[in-house]
């Protein structure tokens, strides 16, 4: 229907099945022209042309090959009966090109009759619900007021429909009346309270040494838990600092032990040294006498016998010889045990200094142990003391508390010795303020309109009795019955608009019943409370107002006209033109709905062009129409 002519070619392909006959099939590949496309149409047709140039270049060589076969083949004079079917196919070409040009190109030219729908566009607006109604104005509060005390009626003439004032004395009692039955509710609220007092204040100092000595055993608890703590801890510190004794006993003993292995170490090679220097003096002194009597020996020549000196030299020398062998071996023995000794000396020489610096730290160490310790197992004594003093102060207020328990009244006799004091005093009050409340009068709470009488002046009123009602006028509403299609528009809060005997006024919504009830055509029907905001002296209880309530409203919101929402048995769908004129069906989530328009949710988009009219049973999804704005 848009667009462009385009040419419709017979493919090409003909020509493979055709063989002879080119003149007829040229005839029929002759461009034809359709009627004007849409821009898809266009875009499919280009494809197909695409293709077909692909399928062209495919064949294209094969063409050549089969031309030159046909050109051969004309070279060679026809048979009758190869021109007998030549004939035949020229025949069947013409009768193509006659249905092509007589039947098919008229009704390619004809133009296109396409079904004409009335459209609106999606659009932004605002929804707003409404419900109009009827209902009987009616008071929002009524009282009836009742006699405070029993006395006589002074003055009263109120009747049923008379107007009253928020704050007007409506009633009086007998004022020297009250004055005497005020005095009686006092002397009768101070008759129990004596024998009261008395009970309870020596109840109270039972009382009071109970909790204090229960309160003593409590901190004394909790003392003797500290102290016991306490032995607990100082036990621990004596048993601690005890170890500590003895630990650092032993590793003084060991010190003391090692210092005297190294003392012994040093005074054993000392001992060796004055052994070995005794042997080499001896060994001296020997060799020193040995000289001497040889030299003695050869002075003389001869003894006086006259016999030779060799003689006795030799035997002497052999004695002398084994005597000097002898010290020179104590001497050999001396040294070798004092190069024994010496590096055991040396070792303990050099420890010797830290032994004895170490022993004075543990000395100095021990000492302080012992000190802790002292004071330790004097704090044990101290803490062992004390707890013999708090567990006797715990036998003392035990006693104490015992006795007071004894005498303490019980729960039970002291609740029913306030209760009925109580009892007494809030009797005693209550007739006073009663009697208070009567001389100042009944007055009225709100202004109203009054719709009952059962006092008479002059008259007794007893207490309680009934006086009066009184309605308020302004504080008043309208009840007015919704049906179920419209309970679903209305919310609590909802601003009306009200008409009452010709005067306008402003309500909101302020009670929705939740029980139905049935009207008089037999339909469930819910009470809806509408409260009068700006009452005035024109409004008449009991009179029928008209209501218009303001219901939900949605506003800046996608909205379509009421009648181009639809629905089927997947929920509410509406029909949309697009840009090519095609039609769709698009399925909606709607919100809101008055009278004249409909909220969208979800489906639709801003400016879509929504169907509103003009759909027909021939008209389906995919139908070209014709838009004409509704």
């Amino acid at each position: 229907m848009f667009g462009r002519k385009k040419k419709l070619e017979v493919s090409e392909d003909l020509e493979l099945l055709s063989g002879d006959g080119e003149e007829q099939e040229e005839a029929g590949r002759q461009s034809l022209e359709y009627p004007e496309k849409s821009p898809l149409d266009e875009w499919e047709e280009d494809e197909e042309e695409a293709g077909m140039e692909e399928k062209r270049k495919l064949f294209g060589s094969w063409k050549k090959k089969e031309r030159k076969e046909k050109s051969a083949k004309e070279k060679t004079p026809l048979t009758p009966a190869q021109k007998k079917k030549r004939r035949k196919r020229i025949i069947i070409g013409a009768i193509a090109a006659f249905v092509l040009v007589f039947m098919v190109l008229p009704g390619l030219f004809a133009p296109d009759v396409l079904p004409v729908v009335t459209v609106s566009e999606a659009s932004l607006g605002t929804v707003q619900q409404v419900v109009e109604g009827s209902g009987t104005v009616q008071s929002e509060e009524i009282r009836t007021y009742f006699s405070p005390v029993s006395a006589t009626v002074e003055s009263f003439g109120l009747q049923v429909g008379d107007t009253v004032e928020a704050g007007e004395t409506l009633l009086t009692y007998d004022a020297a009346e009250l004055d005497e039955l005020y005095r009686q509710a006092e002397l009768t609220g101070s008759a129990a309270a004596y024998g009261y007092q008395d009970s309870i204040g020596k109840d109270n100092e039972n009382v009071a040494e109970y909790n204090r000595s229960t309160a003593a055993l409590e901190i004394i608890d909790r003392q003797l838990d500290e102290e016991d703590d306490n032995l607990d801890h100082l036990n621990g510190r004596v048993r601690e600092y005890t170890g500590y004794q003895g630990d650092s006993s032993a590793k003084l003993a060991s010190l003391k032990e090692q210092q005297a292995q190294a003392q012994a170490a040093i005074a054993d090679l000392k001992e060796k040294q004055a052994a070995l220097e005794t042997a080499q003096k001896a060994l001296e002194a020997y060799e020193a006498s040995l000289a001497e009597t040889t030299e003695n020996t050869g002075a003389s020549g001869s003894d006086t016998t006259g016999n030779s000196d060799v003689e006795d030299s030799g035997a002497g020398k052999e004695e002398a010889d084994i005597k000097r062998a002898e010290y020179l071996t104590a001497v050999a023995v001396a040294e070798d045990a004092v190069e024994k000794a010496a590096p055991a000396a040396a070792e303990a020489q050099a420890k010797l200094p830290g032994l004895e610096k170490s022993i004075q730290e543990e000395q100095k160490h021990y000492n302080e142990v012992i000190v802790k310790l002292d004071e330790y197992q004097g704090r044990l004594e101290d803490s062992q003391e004390n707890k013999q003093k708090l567990e006797a102060s715990k036998a003392e207020e035990e006693g104490i508390q015992s006795s007071t328990d004894a005498s303490i009244l019980s729960q039970a006799a002291r609740s029913e010795l306030a209760a009925n004091k109580n009892l007494s005093d809030l009797n005693a009050q209550m007739t006073k303020d009663d009697i208070t409340e009567g001389k100042e009068g009944i007055k009225a709470a709100f202004s109203g309109v009054v719709t009952n009488v059962s006092a008479v002046s002059g008259g007794p009123a007893a207490k309680g009795a009934e006086l009066f009602t009184v309605a308020s006028n302004e504080d008043v509403v309208v009840e007015m019955s919704i049906t179920k299609y419209d309970l679903e528009k209305l919310q609590e809060g909802q601003t009306a608009a009200i008409t009452l005997a010709g005067h306008e006024y402003t309500g909101t919504v302020t009670s929705l019943s939740r029980i139905a009830q049935t009207n008089a055509k037999g339909t469930p029907v819910i009470t809806a409370e509408i409260k009068i905001d700006n009452p005035d002296e024109n409004i008449y209880l009991g009179l029928e107002a008209t209501v218009t309530v303001n219901g939900q409203e949605a506003k800046d919101v996608l909205v379509v006209p009421t009648e181009c929402i639809n629905s089927g048995q997947d929920g509410s769908f509406c029909y949309v033109v697009q840009e090519d004129g095609v039609l769709v069906k698009k399925n909606v989530e709607t919100g809101l709905e008055s009278d004249d328009y409909v909220e969208i949710k979800s489906g639709l988009e801003f400016g879509d062009r929504v169907v509103s009219g003009g759909i027909t049973a021939a008209t389906q999804e995919g139908t070209r129409v014709t838009a004409v704005e509704g």
